[in-house]
């Protein structure tokens, strides 16, 4: 049995003043509201939806959600190569730093924007809220394409990314082996599948795959620190080259611009450190405890986590000339045969990694599902009525459904063009990066008014960190739009400012032709 999500309220809808707990019926159950699910439940009402969505988590669950879904260490290995392009050690190390230190400028930012408006909407709600009349309704539809397409794309780059590194470990012990593009295309077609079953289980699925794969991933970093450098058969290599050693010659940049290059892999493990946003409407008490997941979770964890797993590599990889030797030119299954010197070690330590990136996946997903399903209870997706369903279990397997879809038709531009697929990849870096700096933006322009009103507000840290986001955002937006190295041919190019350009275009011409007549923008805040 399904409930349609109810678009908006009035303000003569809103339910009087709660006591302290409140009782509603499921069913034949009757369930008692505690203090923290109410609030909820009631700051919900007053931006203008019903509560549809189970309350299930608190900051514990939170946390552990958004350390599944950036998944560091994965996205550091997995993005290897660019790293090693980019500059080697020096890049690796602290290029995390920094880039997870401006990161979390964006993290902070979000967290308090999401604390004055608590619901899974997320950007494109804030941009209708601060964007002037004239232009909210158009300005958060674009929002919202933005960010749905984003984490679309970040899915399909996490299993694309997981099938080349399985073709790769494979090549452990068969390093001749070079299979054709559709392998790759039928894995990630396996890990979507396999991804997806949690997802319509339900969402108390969720939470026992996220606290395992949390201490999952601690034990994971803790293996890498000790079998790394116990082994160490590719020789060991001092501090000076481990924390400073720097080689542009293979981006063909040049000393300066190759270490920004190098920033990608960094920014690919925490590109949306607002995963968790989407999932508000299943939080308790979401105004302080979504900012502060948010928050928490860049700094120290990701940065912890990430140098857990770079700071061994640096100390015990071989040359960056033999990594470029890699069966396929994925790094990281041949560096650790040649650092652990064992097969079956190389293999284990890669199981372990995979295990980390099918529970992102599987948490992406999850974020991908209600992202869609909100932007549909605001009538912005075609077929939204379908999307919008809600069981009563407070799950949307609709939503589920055709998040997998349209996946899976991204995985075919593969078979015709791994350029095309690899710039969709960089677009999702970018698309999120412009989607959290829009509402940003518009706080600062209305002098941050609104945001003063949240209970997660820093009135003096909050200011520096917007103003941080505004340089960040369109120097990362320019580095990651361009190619890896240089000379540039057309199998090299970056072709994702194209893209992004593209389906700002393609949505905005939708809005024009049609969705502006459907589309109202979200409910306005009361």
């Amino acid at each position: 049995m399904t409930v349609y999500a109810t678009e908006s309220i009035s303000k003569e809808d809103i339910a009087p003043t709660p006591t302290p707990s409140a009782i509603k019926e499921e069913g034949n159950v009757t369930v008692v509201l505690a203090n923290d699910e109410l609030e909820g439940d009631e700051g919900l009402h007053e931006l203008g939806y019903s509560q549809q969505l189970h309350r299930t988590r608190g900051f514990k669950e939170t946390l552990f959600m958004s350390l599944t879904c950036m998944a560091v260490n994965y996205g550091a290995g997995t993005a290897l190569a660019t790293s090693i392009i980019g500059g080697g050690p020096l890049t690796m190390i602290w290029g995390a730093l920094i880039v997870t230190c401006l990161q979390w400028t964006v993290a902070f930012s979000l967290g308090e924007l999401a604390s004055r408006w608590p619901t899974a909407a997320g950007a494109y709600y804030w941009t209708y809220q601060l964007a002037p009349k004239r232009f909210r309704k158009l300005l958060s539809y674009i929002n919202g394409w933005l960010l749905l397409t984003a984490v679309l794309l970040t899915t399909t780059s996490v299993a694309f990314g997981m099938s080349q590194h399985i073709v790769a470990t494979a090549n452990i012990v068969h390093p001749e082996w070079s299979p054709p593009q559709w392998v790759y295309v039928l894995i990630a077609y396996a890990l979507l599948l396999a991804a997806s079953v949690p997802l319509l289980i339900g969402p108390k699925c969720l939470l026992l795959l996220e606290l395992a794969n949390t201490y999952i991933s601690w034990i994971y970093s803790l293996a890498h620190l000790i079998v790394l450098p116990v082994r160490a058969k590719a020789g060991r290599n001092s501090a000076k080259y481990a924390f400073t050693h720097y080689d542009p010659q293979y981006s063909g940049w040049g000393s300066g611009w190759t270490f920004f290059i190098g920033f990608l892999p960094a920014a690919y493990s925490n590109a949306a450190p607002g995963f968790v946003l989407a999932m508000t409407e299943e939080v308790h008490n979401p105004a302080v405890t979504v900012p502060r997941a948010v928050s928490y979770t860049m700094l120290p964890a990701s940065l912890l986590i990430s140098w857990a797993f770079l700071i061994p590599l640096t100390f015990t990889m071989p040359s960056s000339e033999v990594l470029l030797e890699a069966p396929n030119g994925i790094m990281l299954p041949w560096a650790y045969k040649l650092i652990i010197g064992n097969d079956i070690g190389a293999i284990c330590m890669m199981c372990g990694l995979f295990y980390i990136g099918f529970n992102c996946l599987v948490g992406i997903n999850a974020t991908a599902s209600r992202q869609l399903f909100s932007f549909s209870r605001d009538h912005a997706v075609p077929g939204s009525r379908i999307w919008s369903k809600v069981t009563k279990g407070g799950n949307v397997p609709q939503a589920i459904c055709l998040c997998l879809v349209i996946q899976a038709l991204l995985c075919l531009i593969d078979l015709g063009s791994s350029t095309a697929f690899n710039s969709f990849v960089s677009t999702a870096v970018n698309a999120f990066m412009a989607a959290y700096a829009l509402p940003i933006l518009l706080s600062l322009l209305n002098k941050r008014k609104q945001v003063m009103q949240a209970p997660f507000s820093r009135k003096t840290v909050g200011l520096i960190c917007n103003l941080i986001v505004m340089v960040w955002a369109p120097f990362a937006l320019v580095v990651f739009s361009m190619p890896v190295a240089i000379p540039v041919l057309p199998e090299t190019m970056n072709y994702s400012s194209v893209v992004l350009a593209g389906f700002i275009t393609i949505a905005s011409v939708w809005y024009l032709i049609y969705a502006r007549r459907v589309y109202e923008g979200p409910p306005e805040s009361m």
